[in-house]
């Protein structure tokens, strides 16, 4: 983490003077770039409807796909990217934090799409987790820290759990189905066919158990908010992907082949059972994703697991205008 901080107020410097450099009307372009922060998935879900059903023509827009949220950071705070699309609300925090001169403008998921599961056999419940070996993607991080998070809830000691780093979302759950480890906390996507199967039990879903705890924001720097043509396509994009996150609650079956296009490799009725999941927690930004509490309460929890120092306030971390105008325009959405 402190290597990332001093890695990342590198990049907040050399950000500033890069603004300092451009001519004056460099920013003003009829396009956006967007960085995502992983190859394409369900996340961006809304995005990708909006693209499909015309709502963002006349708008182009450079797709740029890295490897980690604090990647999509850097990314625009370097200039690389106007948009950071469906980052990671804690690394958004970290960068505010250290002074880089960014704001969440909405978000197409706001809450998370996470399941804690348990092996088949070892257990159904919250408190069965207690003295389990669970696999995580490292020390720190979510995959750890919210299943400990989970069990104080329920008052379940996490203390007896050991935790061990094995990767990303299928890596997690193969060490669980082949016996490296007792439980895991992986998306949706990955976890459903083997709690269908009955390898794994659904102990709980992270959505319900804190739904005020923010999962993904979309991103950009003040310079670029602040310049009336760039703010002009943002605000389109804007009002494009909610009418997007909206779309995927009343027509499922179609965003399911819309997300299949996307990523031939998930097969369309896969599809169809992820977003009917995700669709029953109403996990979308139907209506901009950029409630003050669940800033609030983000913000409160990094601070809590370390990942911050203190809390911060969330007129420092949101610029609500884009999508408080889309509301204006399409009506509430909920």
């Amino acid at each position: 983490m402190r290597l990332f901080r001093q890695v990342l107020a590198l990049t907040v410097m050399l950000a500033c003077a890069v603004a300092l450099l451009a001519p004056v009307g460099a920013a003003a372009q009829d396009k956006l770039r967007i960085v995502f922060p992983t190859t394409p998935t369900t996340l961006f879900l809304p995005y990708y409807v909006a693209q499909k059903k015309g709502w963002l023509d006349g708008l182009t827009i450079n797709e740029t796909y890295v490897t980690g949220d604090s990647n999509a950071v850097r990314a625009v705070l370097s200039d690389h990217a106007d948009i950071g699309g469906g980052v990671g609300t804690f690394s958004v925090l970290t960068a505010i934090e250290a002074g880089a001169g960014m704001k969440a403008i909405g978000s197409w998921q706001p809450l998370p799409d996470y399941n804690v599961v348990i092996a088949a056999g070892k257990g159904s419940t919250i408190a069965d987790l207690a003295g389990k070996v669970i696999a995580s993607s490292g020390p720190g991080a979510l995959p750890e820290q919210l299943p400990r998070m989970l069990m104080r809830k329920h008052n379940v000691d996490p203390s007896g759990a050991r935790f061990i780093q094995v990767g990303g979302h299928p890596a997690r759950l193969q060490a669980v189905l082949g016996g490296r480890a007792d439980a895991t906390m992986v998306n949706t996507i990955t976890s459903l066919k083997a709690i269908e199967s009955g390898k794994v039990t659904l102990v709980a879903k992270i959505a319900n158990e804190f739904p005020q705890l923010g999962y993904v924001w979309n991103v950009a720097r003040t310079a670029t908010l602040n310049d009336p043509k760039m703010a002009a396509a943002i605000q389109k994009l804007t009002t494009a992907t909610m009418r997007g996150a909206r779309f995927i609650m009343q027509h499922p079956d179609e965003a399911a082949e819309i997300l299949n296009a996307k990523v031939p490799t998930l097969p369309v009725d896969l599809c169809k059972q992820v977003i009917k999941d995700l669709n029953k927690d109403k996990v979308w930004g139907v209506d901009g994703g950029l409630d003050t509490k669940t800033i609030d309460f983000t913000a409160k929890t990094g601070s809590d697991l370390g990942l911050l120092k203190k809390p911060i306030d969330a007129a420092a971390v949101a610029d609500t205008h884009f999508v408080a105008a889309a509301m204006k325009s399409l009506g509430t959405g909920q």
